[in-house]
């Protein structure tokens, strides 16, 4: 408790000189750049908006990344297919659906059509 008082009279004897105003001004003007009343609409982004968007700035440089991985493995994808016959033949069965030279196809999935017609069946 004594500490309190004799800080009180501490501060009840204080007197501004210029070191301490241009301290204070110093203080008051960093706390304005830090951002923290801008969402109040006082003071400028600052130090927040800096932070925000050097996170967005990483997550964006991470999907670019991965999106040049993406584009790599499709670039491997492309040649292989320009350079083999037999891998463009398995892509184009895969993808469109046809059929090789003496080949068959056996759908076992139910379709609504095959349904229909088993539910007028019974």
């Amino acid at each position: 408790m004594s500490a309190l008082v004799s800080r009180l009279r501490t501060l009840k004897n204080f007197e501004w000189t210029p070191n301490r105003l241009w301290i204070a001004i110093f203080g008051c003007w960093l706390f304005m750049l830090s951002g923290v009343l801008q969402p109040l609409g006082i003071g400028s982004p600052g130090v927040v908006q800096f932070l925000r968007l050097n996170s967005l700035l990483s997550d964006r440089q991470a999907q670019s990344a991965d999106l040049d991985a993406e584009i790599a493995k499709l670039d491997g994808e492309s040649a292989s297919l320009e350079k083999s016959r037999v891998v463009l033949e398995r892509e184009i069965r895969k993808t469109m659906g046809y059929v090789g030279e003496n080949e068959m196809i056996f759908d076992f999935s139910l379709s609504s059509s095959s349904a229909l017609r088993r539910s007028a069946a019974d």
